[in-house]
């Protein structure tokens, strides 16, 4: 199994997947052009896409589903009330490359098992998403909570695709309004550097995993704080230093390194 972060924070999202025959996109959160380019960077051709699989209705997640669906005759999975928030944006889709999927229910696609996962966000009913082949892959940004479930189905994953939007010290000290301040902290925000490190030091089993951290702010985090908060986190929780895993961060507009499992 192949995957690629295409592009990751507010600007846009979008991450590719690639297991023997099938190819698929995780949101398409760019201009049609710029995921062309950025496929192209990693030696994949649009035309070779299979669908996009979206997780809420947010613009930075769906702004060129509907370019892209009708461009290359793509599939677009998503749940109902995801479909219906993001219609009037993305426009007209041909039915027979609309799929719904409910959050909870794995279902098969191609030669990928899906399972999507409920988030916490302020928008209609998103999911974060569980994907198997031969090896096991999780991604999960856009949420103010993890829940037990969701760590349940994430755990044992090969690749953990996390997000960690913001450090809570910056994002308080910082010049966004208030209100904006409560929304991203609430449990339907985002998660914190702090929150990502939780996580990780609950689900991580030191077997070679590959961790990308996802969503950075560019005014409420810098990616070399993430990394020492959650590096922090995780030598506290397993006390020592030669752990098997490793992290990195996702460039904003980017492709990021592709990891093979």
């Amino acid at each position: 199994m192949k995957f690629c972060s295409l592009a990751s924070g507010s600007s846009g999202n979008c991450q590719y997947i690639e297991y023997k025959d099938t190819k698929i996109l995780i949101d398409a959160g760019l201009s049609g052009k710029k995921i062309e380019e950025n496929l192209a960077s990693i030696g994949v051709n649009p035309s070779e896409l299979d669908a996009i699989f979206v997780t809420h209705e947010h613009i930075d997640h769906i702004k060129s589903v509907g370019v892209l669906s009708r461009r290359y005759n793509l599939k677009v999975f998503s749940n109902m009330m995801t479909l219906d928030g993001m219609l009037p944006t993305i426009k007209k889709l041909d039915s027979s490359n609309v799929f719904i999927f409910e959050n909870g229910k794995d279902f098969t696609f191609k030669d990928l098992d899906i399972m999507p996962i409920s988030t916490f966000h302020d928008c209609a009913n998103g999911c974060g998403f569980v994907v198997k082949g031969d090896k096991k892959i999780s991604l999960l940004t856009d949420t103010g909570w993890v829940n037990k479930e969701a760590m349940d189905n994430m755990e044992d994953s090969d690749i953990y695709y996390l997000e960690s939007n913001h450090d809570v010290d910056m994002l308080i000290n910082g010049t966004y309004p208030y209100p904006t301040k409560q929304r991203i902290l609430s449990t339907k925000g985002h998660l914190s550097n702090e929150n990502a490190g939780e996580v990780l030091s609950m689900i991580l089993k030191k077997k070679g995993e590959k961790v990308m951290l996802g969503h950075l702010s560019t005014d409420n985090n810098l990616p070399e704080l993430a990394l020492d908060t959650i590096k922090k986190i995780l030598l506290s929780e397993h006390k020592e230093e030669n752990v098997d895993y490793t992290i990195e961060v996702a460039p904003r507009y980017v492709p990021s390194t592709i990891l093979e499992i």
